[in-house]
């Protein structure tokens, strides 16, 4: 009987509760390499330099050989911090925990040490030329795994357990409400040349017009001027029926006239499309 149940088992898995997430995550050995590989650097590193501060170690590394060392290190304090915040991924707002701290500050600390160990005082300038582009990128690392900025921390093993509580709608269309812009548009310009040097000036405007008021002014500026008092067209394109005028076309500007047909008892907006283009110049 017991047999026929595990063959109709579902295939899938089902998600992991809090304790049995607990539980898998003691099962996993990758913070214990990481804090091996930690202790490992500081251990050598700590070994090395009180022997040359002692005077045991007087005797510099081939060339080739600091070379991979220097290398070798650097790879695996970076390996390290990687494989720790794989499985200790940064929230924001989130304070540095201890072992982050001890895991970020103990691989540099390491690599110093090891440094110190195998080239100090640096009778070759060559032995620094190794040493410090590695530690200055060393630097910059560790401020990435301290910023959460390291895609290891995007575990997707990890996503159930920090998953983002989502909005609720009405909170949602809230806050989409709240980040709409409030300006309202009334004059938008862009000016053009064509292939002949021939510029002309093309825009959409707003007339806005009180309860019972039928007639609004709109003044439009070109600048810098164009080269000739331009042909100006314009036409309503949207609001309550209208007519419009070209009152005057100047090379740094025009003035126009937007009339209603019939009055309206409430505020509102026609919108205007203009276009001034050069004389004998088709729109």
């Amino acid at each position: 009987m017991a047999t026929d149940m595990a063959t109709d088992a579902p295939l899938y898995s089902t998600p992991l509760s809090a304790r049995e997430l607990h539980f898998s995550r003691q099962s996993d050995f990758r913070p214990q390499i990481a804090a091996g590989v930690v202790a490992v650097l500081l251990a050598t590193g700590g070994l090395l330099f009180s022997r040359r501060f002692g005077g045991a170690l007087s005797q510099d590394l081939p060339r080739t050989a600091l070379l991979l060392l220097a290398v070798s290190a650097t790879a695996a304090a970076a390996c390290a911090r990687i494989v720790w915040r794989r499985t200790h991924p940064f929230r924001a707002g989130q304070r540095i925990a201890l072992g982050d701290r001890l895991i970020g500050w103990g691989s540099s600390l390491g690599l110093v040490l090891l440094a110190a160990g195998c080239s100090f005082p640096a009778a070759q300038t060559s032995d620094w030329l190794i040493w410090l582009p590695l530690l200055v990128v060393d630097q910059l690392w560790r401020q990435n795994f301290f910023d959460a900025g390291h895609p290891g921390s995007n575990d997707p093993s990890l996503s159930d357990a920090y998953s983002v509580t989502p909005l609720e709608p009405l909170a949602l269309e809230a806050l989409t409400a709240a980040n709409q812009p409030s300006e309202q548009i009334v004059q938008q310009l862009f000016r053009v040349r064509d292939e002949q040097g021939l510029e002309s000036i093309y825009g959409t405007l707003q007339a806005e017009f009180q309860p019972g008021q039928r007639t609004a002014t709109l003044h439009v500026g070109f600048c810098p001027p164009l080269p000739t008092e331009p042909r100006v067209e314009a036409e309503p394109i949207s609001g309550p029926a209208a007519r419009v005028k070209i009152v005057r076309a100047l090379a740094h500007g025009a003035r126009l006239d937007v009339k209603l047909t019939a009055p309206n008892d409430r505020p509102c907006q026609v919108m205007v499309d203009m276009a001034a283009t050069a004389p004998g110049k088709l729109a």
